[in-house]
């Protein structure tokens, strides 16, 4: 499934890499002194795309249980504050493999844990050691008064020097807050900066502090606004027309409660993509779950089986995801031209079955899981194979993922989580 119309579904292909990137597409390509890799058995897609995660939450699967006193934002808050820079990094280390180990090959980390220069170098350096292609965005941290800017002399001088092309640099700005003058001229002087800089912005958004983004002034082309839940229609025209763009993540909307996430309610804006909003909240790395979770809000939402298109829903995680952070050249289909990120899902496990006859896209919405990813490419390496991930320690890497929640949880008081 190539996702790109002009090249469309083969039932048997051949794709050709070269130097990191697709050269050919087609039944069979001959091509003497290559190495052949056998996918037969397999349903190959290009890469997954998660518009919006917290990669360095990872860490912290299964300590937001839902009482009031262990709730998301509370238990983020208080536990981020004790991280150290190695906390960071193994945090982010384990969400990026367990990322791409589900068949996504390209993230938007939004980093608003980023205390100082060597919090959010520990990010950097985990996404590159993963191997994982990714938007790595400097935000703020919850500690940080709302009308403080930003460090943006840091901000500048790490794009002055920013090489690193497989991993990219962007913004993640606090918005307006509530719109309250100072916030807003906080929020003018740092897009006013970034924009110099030339640097991609994503900006939260939902409830209270939609109507304020919306009568800011400050978007355009260059904005991803993420959830974006409880906005009215007029408000998502305001989106649309000023260009920006939407990461919508049903699984973690509806675990913090903001509400039952349907593709109709977003009907005015056209550059929408899925997102996973970090392993820890969302449970695990998984886009299929969005996928799914959209699927069945769309037919319960409209009373009509027929409402969700499992092919749209399909491009929300691969060509329109890329297109809604503006890479669609670049990744998101499998067209000759683009980088090399491919995936595989095994059809020969039980939870998956034979190919069906029509459009797969149904069995990939439906029935497709983060176990059945077989194979992973990267910008022409392999990053997994026959289903177990290459150049990552799995056993070391819990080890030390507990050690460093552990140690974190100390430093905090214990648990559960004391009032600060």
């Amino acid at each position: 499934m190539s996702l790109d119309p002009g090249v469309g579904d083969l039932r048997q292909g051949d794709i050709l890499v070269r130097n990191g990137a697709i050269a050919e597409i087609a039944p069979r390509i001959e091509a003497p002194g290559v190495t052949r890799i056998d996918l037969g058995g397999k349903l190959v897609l290009p890469g997954l795309v998660d518009t919006h995660t917290h990669l360095w939450t990872s860490s912290m699967k299964g300590w937001f249980q839902n009482t009031p006193q262990t709730a998301y934002f509370d238990v983020k808050a208080h536990f981020g504050r004790h991280f150290t820079p190695e906390d960071v990094r193994i945090g982010t280390y384990y969400g990026a493999v367990e990322t791409l180990a589900s068949g996504v090959t390209t993230t938007v980390d939004f980093f608003h844990n980023n205390r100082g220069t060597d919090f959010f170098e520990a990010n950097r350096q985990a996404l590159l050691e993963s191997g994982l292609r990714a938007r790595l965005l400097f935000g703020a941290h919850d500690d940080m008064p709302a009308d403080e800017t930003v460090h943006l002399d840091r901000l500048g001088t790490l794009a002055a020097g920013w090489r690193d092309g497989r991993v990219t640099l962007g913004f993640g700005w606090r918005g307006p807050g509530t719109g309250s003058p100072q916030q807003l001229a906080t929020g003018r002087t740092e897009l006013t900066a970034v924009r110099a800089l030339g640097l991609p912005i994503a900006v939260h958004a939902s409830g209270k502090t939609v109507a304020p983004l919306a009568a800011s002034g400050l978007l355009g082309p260059d904005v991803q606004i993420i959830h974006a839940t409880g906005a009215s229609p007029e408000e998502l025209r305001v989106f649309e027309e000023a260009g920006a763009s939407l990461a919508l993540t049903p699984v973690t909307e509806q675990r913090v409660g903001y509400g039952v996430i349907a593709l109709r309610d977003f009907e005015p804006m056209r550059r929408i993509g899925l997102g996973i909003d970090g392993p820890g909240l969302a449970g695990q790395a998984d886009l299929f779950a969005n996928m799914r979770l959209l699927a069945l809000n769309e037919a319960g939402r409209s009373g009509d089986e027929t409402a969700p298109s499992p092919r749209r829903v399909l491009e929300l995680a691969t060509r329109d995801a890329a297109r809604s952070i503006g890479i669609d050249d670049e990744i998101g289909t499998l067209t000759p031209g683009k980088r090399a990120d491919i995936i595989a899902l095994d059809l020969q496990d039980l939870g998956m079955g034979p190919l069906p006859d029509g459009d797969p896209a149904a069995l990939v919405v439906y029935s497709a899981q983060p176990a059945h990813v077989d194979f992973v490419m990267v910008d022409g390496e392999i990053r997994k194979r026959d289903g177990r991930l290459r150049k990552v320690d799995v056993p070391r890497l819990l080890d030390d993922v507990a050690r460093s929640i552990r140690s974190v949880a100390s430093r905090a008081g214990g648990w559960p989580p004391a009032s600060d």
